[in-house]
């Protein structure tokens, strides 16, 4: 049993995701990389799946890197689209992957929907089987039909081949795709949120943040009793990696999951 305590010093990140949803990672790479760099506790947050929650523990477990099980999962909020980071200490029941399931199976009927309607329109992806050869050849998520424009030389860019998805039907509260249209929620919006929806904590530690956001979303989780949250949203090795955030600065998020930082 691998020992979940932790100095305060010790890195942690607590937003990473593989290619069990829309990263990158490869999962003994990526504990490699962290088991390398000092890592001791990370939560693997896949978009809207709890289904790997076990093995990642167990991979996480033989690299020395404990895994505290986690997803985000796609949802929105008066209409803008919010991810929620979900975790545990251990999972009980299955409520939560029952939510999840029917997030990742409209995700699926939309991303078939849109496949449709792009053929029907007259592109044509002979490829489809090579470029989606990590999940099969199938098509599972929004980005599966960006991917295949792209690769086949009919959309120029990123940014070109969500426009086409979208008016071929995307659905962006179920999946965004384009960060720079994530909606950005900033605290005085959280306050409203929180008469709507009981959240225990907030990302308060995240990469793009400024300076002054940091502080401001810190002073709200105090102000609100909020437990804080850190991580880097890596996606994969080409990308931004794993962020090193000191245990401290998660310590009753932690503790909440089982987690004990001395």
């Amino acid at each position: 049993m691998l020992d979940a305590r932790l100095r305060a010093d010790e890195p942690v990140d607590l937003q990473i995701h593989t290619v069990y949803s829309d990263g990158q990672w490869l999962p003994d790479e990526l504990f490699t990389h962290l088991a390398a760099r000092g890592f001791r506790a990370v939560a693997i947050t896949d978009h809207d799946t709890l289904e790997h929650v076990e093995s990642l523990c167990a991979l996480g477990a033989r690299h020395g890197v404990h895994v505290v099980p986690g997803t985000e999962l796609t949802t929105e909020w008066r209409g803008h689209p919010a991810h929620l980071l979900c975790y545990a200490g251990q999972l009980a029941g299955d409520a939560l992957a029952a939510v999840a399931g029917d997030t990742a199976r409209r995700q699926q009927e939309n991303t078939l929907a849109v496949h449709d309607e792009l053929v029907r329109r007259g592109f044509t992806f002979p490829r489809r089987e090579t470029v989606l050869a990590d999940q099969g050849g199938a098509l599972l998520r929004p980005a599966d039909n960006a991917r295949l424009l792209l690769a086949h030389g009919q959309a120029g860019d990123m940014g070109a081949a969500l426009a086409l998805i979208r008016d071929a039907g995307y659905r962006q509260a179920l999946a965004p795709l384009d960060r720079a249209k994530i909606f950005r929620f900033d605290p005085p919006l959280i306050e409203e949120m929180l008469a709507d929806v009981p959240l225990d904590g907030i990302e308060v530690y995240y990469p793009i943040h400024s300076g002054e956001q940091t502080a401001a979303y810190a002073a709200l989780a105090r102000r609100r009793n909020l437990l804080v949250g850190a991580g880097s949203d890596s996606h994969g090795p080409q990308q931004r990696l794993p962020v090193a955030y000191p245990a401290r600065s998660v310590a009753a998020l932690l503790a909440r999951c089982g987690v004990q930082v001395r």
